[in-house]
């Protein structure tokens, strides 16, 4: 395994320098336009990081495109390949590693106090044509506290610019976050939220998986890093930051203030625009930065992005890690964003694999729409494989179940906005109907595979082979 242990971005991004994928781009840029077509470009290519150094209007350097790409993503975690993802994340994450409080960090170097704060000089891009305002939260952080546990949660939802020291909060109802402010309104008291952005990848990683209730983001940022996260107490309010994070924003979310999003729609991860909401807000009243700061934020879209990575990668593998422990026989799953899984089986018994879909649907946090249970002669990482079983092993009238009015999320475009937060849910046994020619006495169909004569064949040709590519 390679390095997990970062100690902050700059760290991360200096390694992903040393392998040629970091582009520094020095030229003055729009804002309003450019940031989004480059991003875009070079994000579909699976291209490098890219630093904007010098964006129209604003006083500090722009990151993107950080871990949107296999590799990246793989390099931040110590990974080496996917078929090892889930398992390792598993393996790490069995017993959580609290953080270590540290009295001074490098986040708190500097400070703007709320008469000098001026959101739009910090990050002011439109990340796509349609967005009327610009999005500072893309990536950013926010961190909350439970006021009847004191349990932190770290989660990554959409914030527009709405005023020099104030951003809107587009965390849904169902998210842990806006669960927190839910508690604070019921007590007609301001809720106190860190945002943070800049900080190593792993924590951002971890912001953004879908986790079960009770779980502290940073408790899981240690076990993934294997070593604990350095933390410190925020100057105005009672809640603790990652040490090395680049920009904390401090201030409060008011109990009943609503405010629509003065832009109709904002690109989403769902290669969709996603509609405008009445949402809380969130006013700064003090930011921290280190020296010479750098701003990280993404273009949201559809494979490759951040995103893609961020969220769909890690809330697969905490999917993965819930039904493991439910449901036997389950050797590897591929989930994405919006909003499918497939899981790999030992098929073992007769409504195996309807169980492993009623256990991703039932127990997992990730919001599955579609579940697709293949056998384990499937690789499940090639996608013509997976269809090459959806087309030889599905039957319809038997093999596939709707279940609708399963909960959804809000952001799913085939969703009309009077049933958002609904969906009905697709699960598909593409394994080998095996229990039907048994019945009938009929020999099932046998796959072409030959693994022995592909041994064979590697045993005497080895390193040869590549020759023949």
């Amino acid at each position: 395994m390679g390095k997990s242990e970062w100690k902050d971005m700059r760290e991360f991004i200096e390694f992903c320098e040393s392998k040629g994928e970091v582009k520094r781009i020095t030229e003055e840029i729009d804002p309003e336009w450019e940031v989004n077509g480059i991003t875009r470009i070079v994000c579909q290519n699976l291209g490098p990081v890219l630093i904007f150094e010098n964006i129209k209007g604003a006083d500090y350097p722009l990151v993107t495109n950080l871990i949107a790409s296999d590799s990246r993503f793989l390099w931040s975690l110590g990974i080496e390949k996917w078929s090892e993802f889930n398992d390792e994340w598993m393996k790490r994450t069995e017993k959580l590693t609290p953080p270590v409080m540290v009295s001074s960090a490098p986040c708190q170097e500097e400070t703007i106090e709320e008469a000098g704060i001026d959101i739009g000089k910090i990050c002011n891009v439109k990340w796509h044509k349609l967005d009327k305002s610009a999005f500072p939260g893309t990536l950013s952080i926010s961190i909350t506290k439970d006021p009847d546990t004191g349990e932190l949660n770290a989660g990554i939802y959409r914030m527009e610019l709405q005023g020099k020291n104030q951003l809107g909060w587009g965390a849904p109802e169902y998210t842990h976050g806006r669960q927190h402010y839910m508690k604070y309104e019921e007590l007609g008291k301001p809720m106190p939220m860190a945002v943070v952005t800049g900080v190593d990848p792993i924590i951002e990683i971890v912001a953004a998986t879908r986790t079960p209730p009770g779980i502290d983001e940073f408790h899981l940022a240690g076990s993934l890093r294997r070593s604990p996260v350095e933390m410190v107490k925020c100057k105005t309010i009672d809640i603790e930051v990652p040490a090395t994070a680049e920009w904390v924003f401090e201030g409060f979310i008011h109990p009943g203030a609503r405010r629509l999003e003065g832009t109709e729609w904002f690109g989403e991860y769902t290669g969709h625009y996603g509609e405008a909401r009445e949402l809380p807000y969130f006013e700064v009243k003090l930011i921290t930065h280190r020296k010479s700061p750098l701003y990280h934020g993404t273009r949201e879209q559809w494979y490759p992005s951040e995103s893609f990575f961020a969220n769909g990668r890690t809330s697969q593998a905490e999917a993965y890690k819930t039904i493991k422990k439910l449901v036997p026989g389950v050797i590897d799953m591929r989930c994405n964003v919006c909003y499918e899984a497939i899981v790999k089986i030992k098929k073992l018994f007769k409504g195996h694999p309807q169980q492993v879909i009623d256990a991703v649907w039932g127990a997992t946090y990730g919001r599955y729409k579609h579940v697709i249970v293949v056998d384990e002669d499937v690789d499940i990482w090639d996608y013509e494989s997976v269809h090459w079983a959806l087309s030889t092993r599905v039957k319809a009238d038997r093999d596939v179940t709707i279940a609708p009015r399963r909960a959804g999320q809000w952001l799913d475009p085939a969703t009309s906005l009077r049933e958002k937060g609904w969906q009905t849910g697709l699960g598909i046994d593409a394994t080998k109907p095996t229990e039907e020619y048994e019945f009938w006495g009929d020999q099932i169909p046998i796959t072409v595979d030959d693994p022995d004569i592909v041994e064979r064949t590697k045993e005497k040709w080895g390193e040869n082979l590549e020759k023949l590519k």
